[in-house]
C-alpha cells in the first residue's frame, strides 16, 4: 500500500511513507495535513500454486480503490472499496490520530460504516471500528536486527473488526507492515495480515512489495503474497497511488 510525519524517517522516505502507510490494506495511524489527498487503485490475481504448475492460470482477480482526505485537526477521512469475482465491499470510515505530529509513537482509531454484498444476495450493513500503532525509524542497515541497508523507514499496525450487522458477526483483520526507503524513489515493503471471516478458518497471508517513483507524486507499486495458513494461493498485486 506512504503516510505524514514517520518521526525519524529522512527526508527523501517522508513522501514516501505519506502514500504507503495509507495504502489499500492498511491505513496507518499518521493524520493527513488538511487538504492533503492520497489516492490508491490496485489489482490483484490468486491462484493455486498446483494449477499455476500445470498450466491452469484462470485467478481469481480483485480490483480495489482505496482513498483518504485530511481535515485538519487529526481527522483524517477514508473510503475502501473493493471488488472481486464474487464478492462486492464498500466502507467509509473516519480516522482521529491521537499522538502529536511529532512524536515518535503514532497512535490512532477511527470508525466508519459500509455494506458488503456476495453474490446476488442483499448486501450486508457493516459498522467498522479500528486502532493503529505506528513509528518511523531513520537510516541504518548495520544493526543485526536490520536485513538491509535503508534510508528510514516506518513500521505500523492495523487493527480492523467490520461487524456485520445482518449475520451478527465480526470480520477481524490485523495487518503489520514494515517498509524501507531505499533511495529517493525506490521502497520496499514486507507485512502480514490475519483474517477471520465468519464461517472460514483463519487466514494468515505474508507479501512483499516493491514501489518506484514514476513521476513527482504518482508510484508504482509491484507485489507478491501467498498464504502461510488456512489456505495455499500464491499471487500478485499491481497498484498505482497518487497524491495531490
Amino acid at each position: 500500500m506512504p503516510d505524514m510525519r514517520c518521526v525519524g524517517v529522512t527526508v527523501s522516505g517522508l513522501a514516501l511513507v505519506t502514500g504507503l502507510c495509507g495504502s489499500s490494506a492498511s491505513a496507518g495511524p499518521w493524520a493527513r495535513d488538511a487538504g492533503s489527498v492520497f489516492t490508491s487503485f490496485q489489482i490483484s490475481a490468486e491462484e493455486a500454486p498446483f494449477d499455476v504448475s500445470v498450466g491452469l492460470w484462470e485467478p481469481e482477480t480483485y480490483l480495489s480503490a482505496y482513498a483518504e482526505l485530511g481535515l485538519g485537526r487529526s481527522l483524517t477521512l477514508g473510503a475502501d472499496i473493493g471488488q472481486g469475482d464474487t464478492s462486492r465491499q464498500a466502507v467509509g470510515f473516519l480516522r482521529y490520530t491521537l499522538s502529536p505530529p511529532d512524536a515518535t509513537w503514532q497512535y490512532a482509531v477511527d470508525a466508519g460504516l459500509g455494506a458488503r454484498q456476495v453474490g446476488e444476495a442483499e448486501p450486508h450493513r457493516l459498522v467498522r471500528l479500528g486502532a493503529s500503532l505506528g513509528r518511523g525509524f531513520g537510516e541504518g542497515g548495520d544493526a543485526w536486527y536490520m536485513p538491509l541497508r535503508h534510508d528510514g523507514g516506518w513500521v505500523n499496525l492495523d487493527i480492523t473488526a467490520l461487524y456485520d450487522l445482518e449475520l451478527e458477526e465480526p470480520i477481524l483483520q490485523a495487518e503489520g507492515t514494515t517498509g524501507f526507503s531505499l533511495t529517493d524513489r525506490a521502497s520496499l515493503t514486507f507485512s502480514v495480515k490475519a483474517e477471520q471471516w465468519p464461517g472460514s478458518d483463519p487466514l494468515v497471508t505474508g507479501s512483499s512489495s516493491f514501489v518506484f517513483q514514476i513521476l513527482d507524486n504518482t508510484h508504482l507499486r509491484l507485489g507478491g503474497r501467498g498464504a502461510l495458513a488456512g489456505s495455499n494461493v500464491v499471487g500478485l498485486t499491481l497498484s498505482v497511488w497518487q497524491e495531490f
